[in-house]
């Protein structure tokens, strides 16, 4: 199966489908589908996956970080915690 890959140009807009990462680019890869996996240059965001009550968001540790009604809100959640130093 092909994988898709979304690049997120950096200071863009959520409503767009697009979220910013702090001047960073955050890229995501549909490596199965309904399963994406998210990135910024030095740092795994997450993933996201699509179940049949939404879109479930994990964050870089495997923790819910939330279930959204698209997959477009579960990207830009785990993009702006990327945004966070990492303690």
């Amino acid at each position: 199966m092909p994988m898709t890959m979304i690049d997120t140009p950096p200071a863009a807009r959520v409503a767009g489908g697009i979220v910013d990462a702090s001047l960073r680019t955050a890229t995501w890869h549909e490596v199965e589908k309904g399963f994406w996996v998210g990135n910024i240059p030095g740092r795994f965001l997450g993933t996201v996956e699509h179940g049949h009550t939404g879109y479930i968001a994990r964050d870089d540790t495997g923790a819910r970080v939330g279930r959204y009604s698209d997959a477009v809100e579960a990207r830009a959640a785990l993009s702006e915690r990327g945004k966070e130093p990492r303690s």
